[in-house]
């Protein structure tokens, strides 16, 4: 397997230049499980309902980060698994089990890809980037600062507080890595 096609796809956050990744890698690579693999995750994260994009990957990122806002009561152990389970659910985790060494580094790469986009999107949005009021906006080394809160956020303190740490190491590993490559001179997360 070309490794350079690889490295191109999974740091590319364009859904539509994913897609022509993908289609211009097919002819070559069709067959392989390791093309396998990451065609079924793409077509398992995009989808358009009502003429909207939606990116099921950033819908698992929210639902993840949200876990850390919601009051789980004594007895709610069922409601809490349901919500850990739609946000694998929605990363694909069954899917990619399915694959073996294959599918979790495939995963890996998609993990590595949906933070690497949330990221971007947090560069993009005026209302994250915006102090008072929206009066003002932070500058690039508190963004970046910020973003490295809510990758702690993720990466430490929602799995450790809901004892997922082992379940979600991937998307650890993944979710800090992207961290490192986008923002390469701000400290460790």
């Amino acid at each position: 397997m070309d490794a350079a096609w690889i490295a191109e796809y999974k740091k590319e956050t364009d859904r539509n230049r994913r897609k022509l990744i993908l289609e211009r890698e097919k002819e070559e690579h069709s067959g392989e499980p390791e093309f396998e693999i990451r065609e079924k995750l793409w077509n398992a994260r995009y989808d358009r309902k009502n003429g909207q994009d939606i990116d099921y990957g950033i819908r698992g990122w929210v639902n993840f980060q949200s876990m850390k806002r919601r009051v789980y009561m004594p007895g709610e152990a069922k409601r809490l698994r349901k919500e850990i389970d739609g946000v694998k659910s929605d990363w694909q985790f069954p899917l990619c089990e399915d694959y073996g060494e294959t599918g979790q580094k495939a995963l890996s790469d998609e993990l590595f890809n949906i933070a690497l986009f949330y990221y971007e999107i947090c560069e993009r949005d005026k209302t994250y980037n915006s102090v008072v009021l929206g009066l003002g906006h932070i500058s690039d080394e508190k963004r970046a600062v910020k973003i490295a809160k809510e990758v702690k956020l993720m990466t430490e303190v929602i799995p450790e507080d809901l004892n997922i740490s082992d379940e979600f190491e991937l998307f650890i590993k993944s979710a800090k890595e992207a961290f490192r490559y986008k923002y390469p001179s701000e400290a460790e997360v």
